[in-house]
Parts: structure tokens; C-alpha cells; sequence
């Protein structure tokens, strides 16, 4: 029997509590800064002001439809409360600029301050999303909606806290100060919550993408992610609010550890897949998402939005306990007829579905899936030397792969004394330190990136082989300044997350592939202007300028990037390579840049610009 028609509000909480079929598939649209744009302002303009930010939004939902209205924007309040500086954008989430703590010295200011003096209210937009939220209970919405607003994670907030570099310094040094950082900001996340609560919010949904397995191993998550979660969402419940879990990307390792954090959904990427994670965890919590947001939403027709929704039904949603969403926040760019494809689709699909009246689907893949559209190629899918050198065969070698092939396997096993070892070898059987560190140790690190991009190792274990592999640059620099010879020198390359972005992990790890690479990288950080790019590129005689793009609205700023390099005369000067989830081939193809898949991908288009222009 179809269930009687329902308000938006019952459909959430028949979908999120799954104690009864929604009526219909459920839809979070993610109206968050398109909502404020959709209602006719810029949201630089009115993040600082609770009622104008609800009425945009509510102009939004009016257009759309959508069954949870969401205040706020981000993940950035619990920080910014700490003192994080934020470049707040037109039309994008803010952009952090400025950590508060980058030092433990300047960390234990600011949690002996936070101790003293107790949490303060007033700092950053808080009560300025407690106005957004009692805006929207005051116009009616909380009566026939959901309402919801984002709070940045316990070890998310840690983390940008000190800067994504000094964290990871921290988790593998010095764990207890690592834990130090996340529990002032569990006490933040807290507070942050009751506000919003108390302003008559139904859900806080928990940001943690920091927790992600494509950035954290499960057994580090484990000890300084959930135990965190917990506690936060066991005292969400205490305060009678409901909490959910926002973690992006490959999260497969740890979907039994999610579904005990005590939340009662979990939405994100769900990699490889939300179809497995409904069959590993689907009877345990409520799963949301996973549309995505750019091959299919922004760059995909209303036909392909229409069919991965039922997909999603198809797969996820058949027996209830799931809610359709993007997988993150979504951009101005999207086409409104693809919105209203998402929601349109959404709300024609009804209980119980009839999977056959759906169509064939066989040919529509989910989000994670290897033939999803929105899947990047590993760019060494076709290396023999990478993947000869994975399954180590043992092939009869020459004294010289003999070598390489040590180094390779040392920078895999994180053998410091192996690297020192074999690279003292290498210099004795009569090899340059040129061939010692692109033939050998280089080779090394290709190869952790590659399982990296395989989710077979984590960030953390590519920088234990970054460090494994510096214990042979006190026997080789030496080596190669004494030789004067051209190709012992660095060439220099200008790498920044450009404008509107704050995610930058991928970055970060371009960088550390480059400098493993015997490349002198200029790193400009985050929200990098095209104006900073070109300044550093022309003060360091660069070659080459790599562009982090994690959002659509930010692809203006790499074009603008290439058109400046025109209007100069510079055009050919430097090879200008970008790469990040808002980009793709094609795209970089039609802006003028050079598309790079991974950060083994960029190394490689270093080293052939380099070749081409010698």
C-alpha cells in the first residue's frame, strides 16, 4: 500500500529515522550559497546577517522545491570561531586564509585564553546562522521542513586549525599534542551545536572530511577521529538534537566504525560506492547523497541527472532509509535545468517504488563506480616500471635495475637505512645522483602514488616514503651542486589552490610528489590569485605553474590565469597545468591548461615540458 501523501518534513524523518517509507524519494538540494545567490544577493554580502541569508534562501526553495532548508553555508564556523581568518567570496563557500594556531606556542595562547575566558558567541557568523535559523522557524518552514546547518568536525576543525601539513606532523610525532588541538575544538563543535539547537535547528550535520580514508588510515581515524565523534554525538543526543556524519570520499574501511559514532545518517561520497555501503551499513543508519556534483550535475545533461537519481533509487533508496543529495555543496554553475531535474525525478519517484517503470538503468553507474563518468584515470595504469615494479618480480636484472629496484622497494617499506644503503651502492657501481634519484628513488615514490590513487595507501604513508626518501639527499645534493652540470639543477615550479578553495590536500600532495621529484617547488597555498601566480612564476624563473581547482566558480580564476599569460606575451612561457575534482580534460582542454590527473600525472608533464623546451 503507498504510503498517504506527506509533508517535506515527515518524508526526512520517515527516510532518516527509518522507522516508515517516505512517501516519495527524499531530496536535499543543497541550497546552501546557491541558495543565496538564487535569492538575489551575493553571499559575501550577507554572511554576516542571519535574516537576509534566509530570505534568499527561501526565495531558492520557493523556485525549487527540495524537502530540508539548510542555514549556513560550511564547515568553517568552529574554526573561525578560533580565530581563523576567512576571505568571504560572492558567490562560493568562504576561503580560510589564515590559520589561528600554525605553532604550539601560539596553540597554547589560544586554548589557555579558551579556558579563561570560555567560549565566546560573538566571534565569527554564529549568531548570525542562530538569526538565519529562527528566520526560518518564524516564516513557517520548520512546520512543513527539515531544517539543518553544517558544523565543521572535531579533527576537521583540528586540522585547520594548525595548517593540513603541521597536523599530519603532529598525528605521526607527537599524537598526544595532535589530541590537545582536537579536543579544544570537540568543546567548540559542542558549543557551536547547543546554539544551534537552541535556535530551533532539527539537525546538526557533523563535517569531518578530514576522516576520509583517502587522507586518514582506519586505525588513525579510529584512534583520533571517532572516539571524537562520539562523544559529540552523544552529546547532541543529551541535548535532544539529532546529529549526522558528512565524510567525503573512499570511506569503505571505516563504514562499520561510522555507523557506531552514534549519528543517525551518513552522507558523503560513500567510495566505491553508495550502493555497498547501503548493503554493508544500511540497516544500521540512514544513508544520504550521493548524486554527483560535477561530471553529472554540473556538466551533465537533465537526462543524465534524471537517470543517476534513479539509480540511486534503484540501488540505494529501494526499501527506504535514504535521502538524495549531491555529494557536496553545489556550484552557481550548475545548470538550473539540472537542478530541477534532480528535484523533479526526486519527487516523481514514490513508494514503493517500481523499479521497472524506472527504465533500464544497466548502463547508469553510481558515484565511485570504475565506469562512472566522473572517474579520473590513474596515470600510470600503463607504467610497466610501476607495475612490474608493485608486484616485485624478480626477474634477472643488470647490477644497475638491481639497484633501482632497491631504492624503489626501500622507498616503499619506509627503510631509511635501505635508501642510505643502496643509494651508496649505486654511487659505487658508477651511477650519477641524477640516475639514483629519477631511475630509483623517484621511482619509489610513483609507486606509492600510484596505490595511493588505488586507495591501496594513505596521505600518511606518502609522506613516510617523502621522509624515507630525504635520508639520501644529504649523500646526493652535495653530489650534484659539486658537479656544476645543468640537470643538477632545480627547475622551479609555482604550485597553488586557486581562489574560492580550501581543500588542499590534492595540492599538497602535487607538492610533495614535485620536490620528491628534484623539483624546487614555490608553494603559494590557498585562495592563490592569478595575479600571485604569475608574480611568483616571473620572481623564480619558473617553468612550470600547477592550478588547484576543487570547485566550479574557481575555474574563472585559472582561465583568467591563462588569459593574463596572453595578454603579456607569456603564453609559452611556462607550462601551465591544473588538476582537482572541478576539472577534467576536456575542460582544461577548452581554457588553454594542461590536464593532470594525479600528482604522478603533473610530475610527468613537468618532465616533458622540460624535455620539449630544452
Amino acid at each position: 500500500m503507498r504510503p498517504a501523501k506527506m509533508t517535506s518534513r515527515e518524508r526526512i524523518f520517515a527516510a532518516v529515522t527509518m522507522k516508515e517509507l517516505p512517501d516519495q524519494l527524499p531530496v536535499t538540494p543543497l541550497l546552501m550559497t546557491r541558495g543565496i545567490r538564487e535569492g538575489g544577493v551575493r553571499v559575501d554580502e550577507v554572511l554576516l546577517d542571519g535574516e537576509a541569508m534566509a530570505k534568499a534562501k527561501i526565495k531558492a526553495h520557493q523556485k525549487f522545491g527540495g524537502d530540508v532548508v539548510i542555514a549556513g553555508t560550511d564547515l568553517f564556523t568552529p574554526v573561525e570561531n578560533l580565530g581563523a581568518v576567512l576571505d568571504y567570496l560572492p558567490y562560493a563557500q568562504p576561503s580560510l586564509v589564515k590559520h589561528p594556531a600554525p605553532t604550539k606556542e601560539i596553540f597554547y595562547r589560544l586554548k589557555d585564553n579558551y579556558l579563561s575566558k570560555g567560549f565566546d558567541p560573538e566571534k565569527g557568523r554564529l549568531r548570525a546562522i542562530q538569526e538565519e535559523i529562527r528566520t526560518f522557524v518564524r516564516e513557517g518552514w520548520k512546520n512543513t521542513h527539515a531544517l539543518a546547518t553544517p558544523v565543521g568536525g572535531p579533527i576537521t576543525t583540528a586540522q585547520l586549525v594548525t595548517g593540513t601539513d603541521e597536523f599530519f606532523t603532529y598525528l605521526a610525532e607527537d599524537p598526544d599534542y595532535a589530541k590537545e588541538i582536537i579536543e579544544l575544538c570537540l568543546d567548540v563543535c559542542k558549543n557551536i551545536c547547543r546554539m544551534m539547537f537552541e535556535a530551533g535547528i532539527d539537525v546538526c550535520n557533523i563535517l569531518d572530511p578530514f576522516c576520509s580514508c583517502d587522507i586518514l588510515p582506519p586505525g588513525m581515524y579510529r584512534e583520533f577521529g571517532l572516539p571524537y565523534q562520539q562523544r559529540l554525538f552523544a552529546y547532541i543526543k543529551e541535548i535532544g538534537g539529532i546529529g549526522f556524519t558528512h565524510t567525503c570520499t573512499f570511506t569503505q574501511p571505516i563504514w562499520s566504525d561510522i555507523a557506531s559514532n552514534g549519528s543517525f545518517n551518513f552522507n558523503g561520497d560513500m567510495y566505491p560506492g553508495a550502493n555497498h555501503a547501503k548493503h554493508a551499513i544500511g540497516d544500521r543508519l540512514s544513508l544520504m547523497g550521493t548524486l554527483s556534483p560535477y561530471s553529472t550535475l554540473t556538466h551533465g545533461t537533465p537526462g543524465d541527472v534524471a537517470r543517476e537519481v534513479k539509480k540511486l533509487a534503484v540501488e540505494v533508496g529501494y526499501n527506504g532509509g535514504f535521502v538524495c543529495m549531491p555529494g557536496c555543496d553545489i556550484d552557481w554553475t550548475v545548470p538550473e535545468e539540472n537542478m530541477r531535474a534532480l528535484i523533479d525525478t526526486c519527487a516523481a519517484i514514490k513508494y514503493p517504488i517500481d523499479i521497472e517503470a524506472l527504465g533500464d538503468l544497466n548502463n547508469v553507474y553510481l558515484a565511485g563506480h570504475p565506469k562512472h563518468p566522473g572517474m579520473r584515470k590513474i596515470s600510470t595504469d600503463d607504467d610497466q616500471r610501476v607495475i612490474m615494479g608493485i608486484k616485485k618480480t624478480r626477474d634477472k636484472k643488470t647490477p644497475e635495475e638491481e639497484v633501482y629496484c632497491n631504492l624503489a622497494d626501500a622507498i616503499m617499506e619506509y627503510d631509511g637505512d635501505k635508501v642510505v644503503e643502496w643509494t651508496q651502492k649505486g654511487l659505487e657501481l658508477g651511477l650519477t645522483p641524477q640516475q639514483i634519484i629519477f631511475d630509483g628513488l623517484s621511482l619509489g615514490m610513483k609507486m606509492v602514488g600510484d596505490l595511493y590513487e588505488r586507495n591501496e595507501r594513505f596521505i600518511t604513508d606518502m609522506l613516510k616514503s617523502a621522509r624515507t626518501m630525504d635520508r639520501a639527499m644529504p649523500i646526493l645534493v652535495p653530489l650534484l651542486e659539486a658537479s656544476g652540470l645543468k640537470d643538477g639543477k632545480k627547475e622551479t615550479v609555482v604550485m597553488g589552490l586557486v581562489r574560492g578553495n580550501t581543500q588542499d590536500i590534492g595540492k599538497n600532495l602535487v607538492v610533495l610528489m614535485l620536490k620528491a621529484n628534484g623539483f624546487n617547488v614555490v608553494d603559494l597555498g590557498k585562495n592563490v590569485n592569478p595575479e600571485e601566480f604569475l608574480k611568483a612564476a616571473e620572481e623564480n624563473n619558473a617553468v612550470a605553474i600547477g592550478i588547484s581547482v576543487m570547485t566550479n566558480s574557481s575555474v574563472a580564476y585559472a582561465e583568467k590565469t591563462v588569459k593574463m599569460l596572453r595578454e603579456k606575451g607569456q603564453g609559452d612561457k611556462y607550462l601551465v597545468m591544473t588538476g582537482g575534482a572541478a576539472m577534467n580534460e576536456e575542460l582544461a582542454q577548452k581554457i588553454g591548461l594542461r590536464y593532470g590527473s594525479d600528482a604522478n600525472a603533473a610530475v610527468s608533464l613537468v618532465r616533458e615540458h622540460i624535455a620539449a623546451t630544452a
